[in-house]
């Protein structure tokens, strides 16, 4: 009789710590498919590696084309998606050509969060889901900011996996697994945020047909308007509202084509200061 209470028991105590290790834990590093790691079919296994018809990509709202100016902050999405799949997640990583962090990962809301592994030596920064942050139907858009390395250091790959879920607690059974990877190349020309001493905002091109950039710098966390406004001082449409963080940014603004030819004003509100720039909108 003890014999067989203390196997009852010690099945119990296992499938109790299998269940906490299923239900307390975010996403894990190290599984993004970089050089000397594995990806999620490590352990979601059931199906062909990008296979299923789903789908991971990597986005940015301010970063056009995939080129970096050092030191600007970008805000990211890395987007996994598989219709009819109802639980999403993710694991990203920026590395330099010799695998090394390049630049700054920062989770931004409370579906990503920051993990580390050490692979080959280094410690490598991951975003990853957090517990049920993927819970959403057929797709999942995470996001993050990643800010660039201050100098130019070449170019930077991101590496990303994505796993769409059945949500059903078994890694090993219905899931599939998504890769890819994009690679960044240093801007150019770096003269985007090279402000001028006592200038806090950079607004251009002007005059301007389709797409404007706004640039500048915040030295704390604030919120950030960006409005749009005739010159009688009604207000035409808010373009940009927002929580960033610190550091430089550059707000790509599209569809102006859809306002009428003339003359505006784009008022930029960082926190407690207003900028205000005069610009033309020509077809």
């Amino acid at each position: 009789m003890l014999t067989k209470i203390t196997t009852i028991t010690s099945a119990l105590f296992g499938i109790l710590l299998l269940s906490s290790g299923a239900l307390s834990d975010n996403g894990k590093a190290g599984v993004t498919g970089s050089p000397g790691e594995l990806n999620c079919t490590d352990c979601h296994n059931d199906f062909a590696l990008n296979s299923g018809g789903g789908s991971i990509g990597l986005s940015s709202t301010n970063m056009a084309p995939w080129e970096y100016v050092p030191g600007t902050v970008y805000h990211m999405t890395a987007t996994v998606s598989r219709t009819g799949s109802p639980l999403f997640g993710v694991g990203l990583e920026a590395l330099t050509s010799t695998n090394t962090n390049a630049g700054t990962l920062t989770a931004t809301n409370t579906s990503v969060a920051i993990k580390s592994k050490t692979v080959s030596g280094v410690s490598r920064k991951n975003i990853v889901h957090t517990l049920d942050g993927g819970n959403t139907a057929n797709s999942k858009a995470f996001n993050f900011d990643w800010t660039a390395p201050n100098t130019n250091i070449g170019n930077v790959t991101f590496y990303y996996a994505g796993v769409a879920s059945n949500a059903d607690g078994d890694e090993a059974v219905g899931d599939y697994v998504y890769t890819g990877s994009q690679v960044v190349t240093p801007a150019l020309s770096t003269s985007i945020l090279e402000l001028a001493p006592g200038v806090e905002i950079n607004v251009y091109p002007n005059p301007v047909s389709d797409m404007v950039k706004v640039d500048y710098a915040l030295r704390d966390a604030e919120r950030v308007e960006i409005i749009l406004y005739d010159l009688n001082g009604r207000v035409v449409e808010q373009l940009i509202t927002a929580t960033r963080q610190p550091g430089r940014h550059t707000e790509l603004i599209g569809g102006l084509d859809r306002f009428a030819t003339g003359n505006y004003l784009l008022r930029t509100q960082l926190g407690d200061r207003t900028l205000e720039r005069r610009v033309q909108i020509q077809h």
